[in-house]
């Protein structure tokens, strides 16, 4: 039913609640049935986190999460809130703040303006001929840039910042 790896993210998320070895075993197992990791398992994976991840069972995570709908479902919000961790959101989808969209594309664009293609292959190849050009030349400086794009998004409150 559930994958290994599922199981020893669960067994993290519990053992950050301060549950036991035992309790882990028994709620995996009323979820997973019979093919729930055995409690020795859980028993070592527990010491292991205590041992190796001390930070993680003393500080509680900050969870970084979208808006899909099985993350923002109430459930979930209230356990995340019983258990005292932060949530993080990402913030709303905005071409002034991704460097692909503010400095690539239209560099990638230029020297493509004008020039009608025949078959997609040509399109594909002048493409890779732009990109290789941008990559070789250090002309996509975009990422540097974008500590600044940032305050300016927050100086106009979100909107647009295009051409400025």
């Amino acid at each position: 039913m559930f994958s290994k790896q599922e199981q020893r993210s669960w067994i993290k998320i519990e053992c950050a609640r301060g549950r036991t070895a035992r309790q882990c075993c028994q709620g995996l197992q009323e979820a997973c049935g019979e093919s729930a990791l055995p409690y020795r398992t859980l028993a070592s994976l527990r010491s292991a986190l205590r041992k190796k991840r001390r930070h993680f069972l003393q500080n509680p995570p900050i969870i970084l999460q979208d808006n899909a709908r099985p993350h923002a479902a109430q459930a979930v919000a209230d356990l995340l809130d019983r258990w005292g961790w932060e949530v993080l959101y990402h913030p709303p989808y905005s071409p002034d703040l991704s460097p692909r969209d503010f400095d690539l594309i239209p560099k990638m664009k230029e020297p493509l303006r004008g020039i009608r293609f025949r078959t997609v292959s040509e399109i594909l190849q002048a493409v890779d001929h732009s990109i290789g050009t941008i990559n070789t030349t250090g002309a996509a400086k975009g990422i540097l840039r974008l500590p600044h794009r940032w305050q300016r998004v927050v100086h106009n409150a979100g909107d647009y910042i295009e051409g400025q």
